[in-house]
């Protein structure tokens, strides 16, 4: 069992398909933004990818493996779910196909902090990295910027910004369904 484990990770790390990379090229990137325009009922056209936070669950982390982090083990615990674990950012496509990955930090680390510090937003600041007029969609965790779009918070019922916020939460909940799918599938 050990020996055919190690076999499908190393023919999974080799796959082409399998690589996990937010496209370089502006009409690759279209092409997803179209794919967000077609599931969209408000017509949005600038979608790119979806990203959200997710607790990866483990166990209490020895304290050999926290000073190898350099963290100690209550930062591993998430408070709110009552867990220990990692915080894993991910963006994904229209097709829940994930497009960006990052596992760096622990449990308790907010979302915004462990985007913050990803190569992926430093990627999306680059002037050109995304085509014009393209952004990711991200939740209320995350910072309103030229390339994130978050939802508006506090805002009352049937007004613009209200609407905005629930079509912005359709295209949004791909990355809970690419999570649900990850959790479902391993």
């Amino acid at each position: 069992v050990h020996e055919s484990i190690l076999y499908v990770i190393q023919a999974t790390n080799v796959s082409e398909t399998l690589v996990i990379k937010f496209p370089t090229n502006h009409d690759e990137q279209r092409a997803i933004a179209e794919g967000f325009r077609r599931k969209s009922g408000a017509g949005f056209s600038c979608c790119a990818g979806a990203e959200d936070g997710m607790l990866v669950w483990c166990l209490k982390p020895t304290e050999f493996d926290c000073n190898q982090a350099s963290v100690g083990s209550k930062k591993f615990f998430c408070g709110r779910k009552h867990k220990f674990g990692l915080n894993l950012q991910a963006c994904c496509d229209h097709n829940l196909k994930f497009t960006n990955v990052s596992i760096k930090y622990p449990a308790a680390t907010s979302d915004l902090l462990a985007f913050e510090n990803s190569p992926f937003r430093h990627t999306l600041e680059q002037d050109g990295f995304l085509a014009d007029g393209l952004c990711i969609f991200g939740d209320n965790a995350y910072v309103n910027r030229s390339y994130m779009a978050t939802p508006f918070p506090n805002v009352g019922e049937e007004t613009t910004k209200d609407h905005y916020n629930f079509y912005h939460s359709q295209l949004r909940i791909h990355i809970e369904c690419a999570f649900g799918v990850l959790v479902q599938r391993w």
